[in-house]
């Protein structure tokens, strides 16, 4: 199965500017996105109005060429989680329909971004595509060619299935064997690409949180993961991450809130692989010693790593809850 740290040739996103949704504010992180992408990267981009490609270009120049796909009613950023899963000749394609809290409200969209998504790949990706019956969001899963980490919320989401036979359809669908993690118990999205990321085939990059006490859970959880790192051998680098205790209202109303997201500021796990570079989100926090810290600290352990590393601003990509990882797919 592929790996986001071995070579790719190709990204795809989506520019947002005529959504009539709110995710038309983020245009100007794909707008510097863009400008920060490596030469060798084939850009492929999905549009909803052919004169955005225009505007695009306007703001970033003509340089570079970007290879559009015009979808009218396509009004969907998150194209790591709709898309599916490259194995060698195939991409894999689950159900997307996020079975997040206020899902009932937003099926229509759900099944809209579901159907359209396969018009991406096939102008994209030009690979047989095979349904795999499961819901199961993109994020939801990071692999080093041996082992594919996933949070259990591939098992609540299909309720119909036993773990052992979601576990034996991913491992017959992807050739990885599936490790499934207990999901933070707090965290409706449930994705693992929001806590750690594979930087090569024997080391896992995992979050490292402040000991602060809205963090308590988080830390627990973190733990975990390292835990289950170590039991299968894996060495592990920590990311300092510094999520902000903030949220994104959304529709479900339970328990009488309406605020079961969380911003993704401060998560800097959550970034892009092209090749020998890492593309790392930037936040900017109250205070311009913590923005400078947490900013400059992980530019240094990509580095040391290996990695060149360029930066983007994704301070309003994190209102509605990713970050680079979660906008793009790569091929």
């Amino acid at each position: 199965m592929n790996c986001e740290y071995k070579k790719v040739g190709s990204i795809i996103l989506a520019y947002p500017k005529s959504f009539k949704n709110n995710f038309n504010k983020a245009s100007n992180v794909i707008e510097e996105l863009v400008g920060k992408i490596p030469n060798d990267i084939n850009i492929q981009m999905t549009l909803s109005s052919p004169r955005d490609l225009d505007e695009l270009f306007d703001k970033v120049g003509n340089e570079r060429a970007i290879q559009p796909i015009i979808i009218e009613d396509w009004d969907g950023i998150w194209l790591r989680d709709c898309i599916g899963f490259i194995n060698d000749s195939k991409l894999v394609k689950p159900i997307y329909f996020p079975m997040y809290c206020d899902y009932r409200f937003r099926w229509k969209y759900f099944k809209k971004i579901n159907q359209l998504s396969k018009e991406v790949i096939a102008s994209f990706i030009g690979k047989e595509m095979i349904d795999i019956p499961l819901i199961w969001d993109g994020g939801n899963l990071i692999n080093n060619h041996q082992y594919g980490l996933m949070t259990s919320k591939i098992i609540e989401d299909n309720p119909s299935f036993s773990k052992f036979y979601i576990e034996r359809m991913v491992e017959e669908y992807l050739g990885i064997k599936p490790i499934v993690i207990p999901r933070q118990k707090e965290d409706v999205i449930g994705h693992i690409d929001g806590f750690a990321s594979f930087v090569d085939d024997s080391k896992l990059a995992v979050s490292l949180y402040p000991n602060l006490p809205f963090l308590k859970e988080d830390n627990i959880y973190l733990d975990e993961i390292l835990s289950i790192a170590d039991n299968i051998d894996l060495k592990t680098v920590r990311i300092h991450d510094r999520p902000i205790d903030q949220s994104i209202k959304c529709q479900c109303k339970k328990k009488n809130r309406s605020i079961c997201y969380t911003v993704s500021k401060g998560i800097y796990i959550n970034n892009i692989i092209l090749n020998n570079t890492v593309i790392l989100p930037q936040y900017t926090f109250p205070t311009r010693r913590e923005t400078d810290f947490y900013n400059q600290v992980n530019k240094e352990i990509y580095e040391q790593n290996g990695f060149k590393v360029e930066t983007v601003n994704c301070d309003a990509l994190s209102q509605f809850g990713g970050s680079l990882h979660c906008l793009s797919f790569i091929h």
